[in-house]
């Protein structure tokens, strides 16, 4: 470029026609469309005053490929039909090479993959490599839109060898990224992601092209990832309308529109969609102009317009769509269109919208959310046909296809982000199965459906070093905000790093191994022993209970769940006010108000396992939804009663034989970290009672921490702790070197067998659709330990320490996990802390 602008001080026509050709060429190496444009243009108007045609025939093609970037397809045809006859006999090659492109980006992609094939034939005579690289890529996305995936990766690989051979490392990790694209579209997450942030660390420069940032963002977005996707969308919309790319602006305000579509702000999605649809009729652009017509009318559809014409609308949308190739978005608007049609009376209408999804279950090539909306659409036949052993079919073959999505995501966040169509087949099944008013087929199906991200381990912890990098450089920015003499700055910086460690973990490699399903009754009789089982679920609003006692199983109607969540909600409120303590006269109203909602919330939870409480049994409980994080602890019938909570019966078996396997003669390990008054008086005198490794003061920092408790017997860490709703995985302890996270503790090889957390707060998870939980504790849970005590209400500092000297007392005598609890919060007046996992003894 600047060589370019050396030249154009040169007095000759000629001289200054090939400084605009070589200054437009740069532009667009720079994604400085505008400007190529223009340097395009004068120099088009240089040539053509030097009567130099051939020059200006070059032009005009460089031009054409300037257009195409800009969208206007019309002016790229014009300009390359102009140059064609001024080219030479070489230059046809690169000619045929744009129109397969142009063609590409008609929608055409039968005729592009004609055209670039013979384009091919003639740049490889020439030995024209750049140009052979560009038609292999402009061959690899036709391949990519008409779903031959295989043959695009090849083309994009080869593309990219040619690009890296010729040293123009820039293009090569522009295929790169485009083999991402085909990951995406083949439904493999995690390997879409890694190919995008390889191709940025190879060279591709999102800022001259950012429409790589829409397709990482998309990416996020089918991971549920909605609220990232949309930050990275919104930012990638700003820079396109800066570069003048209105080709992919269009694309990235429909893919604005389907994140609005998903967290259900679907007046944005039919302004978005309406919007990039304007715009991809505009250039002339078929097949995206019928994807945005599609988002329009599954948000219509989702608002409530449900008359025959938005049912007849919708359906012209999904044939347009799957003419183009687009399955997926073509099954989930005639799922929702036959969903309306239902419920108008339609039935019909809405069977033969189903009859054209369910086969997708049937192609094996299918990416698995495909075939999943293929087994959705057979299930909801079956329950229109009544036909409860179809639907029971249908559905699990539906869950088999997300399972095999989700085996490949080493990434925790990932899996659970991931697991939105389980919830919604899963819900199909236990309504079918509460129908039948069998409690073992409810018990199996809420199961089947619940927790699933935590029902598969990664084989190994994730080792990557650019995440551990920046985990210690997040550590070092939070200590710096307590020093910084500008807060908000700092702030930045610590959010800028959360985003680094977020980003970096979900591009973990590796694969997880499933837990093995529920046993039979007779086993999970046989592991409860005397305890009782209570496993919630909630359909439509009503809150059911599976109970087992003494081997006998039943079902339970607890009324409505909204109910039991606004009384959790009270409860949680008033013992958190008692905690940071109130005005002596306000206290017997905080009490008298804490006390009658653990009432309510015990007449309507506990009722079926009530007699045998009374009689001394423990109780295991599965709660459902944001039950999740009540202290059981604090119902009349549950104080002084060894209680344990689990994700799922799943789960809680698993963690039985997470409880036998722990090596018996493990150490014990107490830590303390700073800030905290009573900690390391708490850990010392633990640490004097049982012996065992001491991290206190100056020592206990993250890396010290987890080479000293992995594998360990027992784990008692005393420590400033704070939840993250927004961020669960960034819920953490405060350690002497900084703040220690839920992404440090996945990186343990095998998770402590018991943990005590004597925090805050931190026994706390995020629960989204399907029961999927996330937090500190639940990444314990995840890497093997049994058993996590830890609290889910705030606990006053001076009655922590003496819950947690009679809790270790109570565990040394060999007491259970869950009855030492009970013992210890029952004889401080405590009710904070919960007993997750597993509970038992070994």
């Amino acid at each position: 470029m600047r060589k370019a602008v050396e030249l154009l001080s040169d007095a000759d026509g000629e001289l200054r026609a090939l400084a605009r050709h070589i200054a437009a060429l740069a532009a667009v190496e720079q994604g400085r469309v505008r400007q190529a444009h223009r340097h395009a243009r004068l120099g088009l108007t240089a040539a053509r005053r030097a009567e130099r045609w051939r020059l200006a025939g070059q032009l005009q093609l460089t031009l054409a490929w300037i257009e195409l970037e800009r969208g206007d397809v019309d002016a790229s045809w014009a300009n390359l039909v102009a140059a064609e006859p001024q080219l030479s006999a070489a230059e046809q090659g690169r000619a045929a090479c744009l129109r397969g492109l142009l063609h590409c980006q008609g929608d055409q992609h039968r005729e592009a993959r004609a055209e670039l094939t013979r384009a091919l034939r003639s740049l490889t005579a020439d030995d024209d490599r750049r140009w052979m690289a560009n038609a292999l890529m402009g061959r690899g996305l036709a391949n990519l839109y008409e779903n031959r995936l295989e043959a695009a990766e090849s083309d994009l690989a080869a593309a990219e060898r040619v690009f890296a051979s010729a040293g123009q490392a820039a293009r090569a990790a522009g295929c790169r990224h485009n083999r991402g694209c085909v990951a995406f579209r083949a439904g493999d997450l995690p390997r879409a992601l890694r190919l995008f942030e390889e191709a940025v660390a190879a060279g591709l420069d999102v800022r001259s092209s950012p429409e790589a940032l829409v397709d990482r963002a998309e990416a996020l977005a089918a991971a549920g990832l909605t609220a990232d996707a949309r930050a990275v969308m919104e930012q990638a919309a700003d820079r396109l309308a800066a570069c003048g790319r209105a080709g992919r602006l269009a694309e990235t305000r429909l893919a604005l529109a389907s994140c609005a579509l998903q967290v259900d702000d679907l007046v944005a999605a039919v302004q978005a969609a309406t919007s990039a649809r304007r715009l991809f009729r505009t250039q002339r652009r078929p097949a995206w102009a019928a994807l945005a017509t599609a988002v329009v009318w599954q948000a219509k559809l989702r608002a409530g317009q449900c008359s025959r014409y938005s049912l007849s609308a919708a359906r012209r949308a999904a044939a347009a769509c799957a003419e183009f190739g687009w399955t997926g978005l073509a099954a989930e608007l005639r799922l929702t269109a036959a969903r309306c049609a239902a419920r108008a009376g339609m039935r019909a209408a809405s069977r033969k919208l189903l009859a054209m999804c369910a086969p997708l279950r049937e192609v094996v090539e299918s990416p698995p959310q495909h075939r999943a909306l293929g087994w959705l659409a057979e299930a909801l036949l079956a329950e229109q046909d009544d036909d409860a052993e179809r639907l029971f079919e249908a559905c699990e073959g539906g869950l088999r296809a997300v399972d095999g999505q989700i085996s490949d995501m080493a990434a925790f966040e990932l899996r659970v982000h991931t697991a939105g169509l389980a919830a919604e087949l899963g819900d199909l099944a236990v309504g079918a199965a509460l129908r039948s008013g069998d409690p073992e087929l409810v018990l199996r199906w809420t199961e089947r459906s619940r927790a699933s991200a935590l029902h598969r381990r990664a084989l190994r912890p994730p080792v990557d070093p650019q995440l551990n990098s920046a985990l210690v450089r997040l550590r070092s920015a939070v200590q710096g905000t307590q020093r910084t003499r500008d807060p908000k700055q700092a702030l930045r910086a610590v959010a800028g790093l959360e985003e680094q460690v977020r980003h970096r973990a979900i591009l973990v490699e590796g694969r997880t191994s499933g837990l093995p399903m529920q046993s039979g009754l007779d086993e999970l009789a046989a592991e409860l022993g005397d305890a009782a089982l209570l496993s919630l679920c909630s359909y439509r609003g009503r809150l059911f209970a599976v109970s087992i006692v003494d081997a006998k199983v039943r079902l339970h109607v607890l009324g409505p769940e909204s109910n039991a969540h606004a009384q959790a909600a009270r409860l949680r409120h008033l013992l958190a006010r008692q905690a940071s303590g109130t005005a002596p006269r306000a206290a017997p109203m905080f009490e008298y108000g804490a006390r009658q909602a653990a009432e309510e919330l015990q007449a309507q939870l506990l009722d079926p396992v009530l007699p045998a409480l009374e009689r001394g049994r423990p109780l295991v409980v599965v709660p459902t939804g944001r039950l999740h994080v009540l202290p059981w602890a604090a119902l009349p019938a549950c104080r002084g009663r060894g209680v344990t909570v689990s994700p799922s019966v799943r789960c809680w078996l698993r963690a039985a034989q997470d409880a036998r396997a722990a090596d018996p003669a493990g150490s014990a390990v107490w830590i303390a970290g700073p800030g905290l008054r009573h900690a390391e008086r708490e850990a010392r005198a633990l640490h004097g009672a049982a012996g065992g490794r001491l991290l206190v003061g100056e020592v206990a920092i993250t890396d010290r921490l987890l080479s000293t408790v992995d594998g360990a017997a027992v784990v008692h860490i005393a420590a400033h702790g704070r939840f993250r709703d927004d961020q669960p995985l960034l819920s953490c302890l405060d350690l002497a070197d900084g703040p220690l996270y839920a992404y440090d503790l996945d990186r343990l090889h095998r998770g402590p067998a018991t943990v005590v957390l004597s925090a805050c707060d931190v026994g706390r998870s995020a629960v989204s659709r399907g029961d999927q939980l996330s937090g500190l504790a639940t990444t314990l849970l995840g890497r093997g330990t049994a058993t996590v005590i830890a609290s889910v209400v705030p606990v006053p500092d001076e009655r922590t320490v003496g819950v947690m000297m009679s809790l270790h007392r109570a565990l040394r005598g060999g007491v259970a996990p869950a009855e030492a609890l009970a013992a210890a919060q029952a004889e401080h007046g405590e009710s904070g802390f919960v007993c997750l996992g597993y509970g038992g003894d070994r």
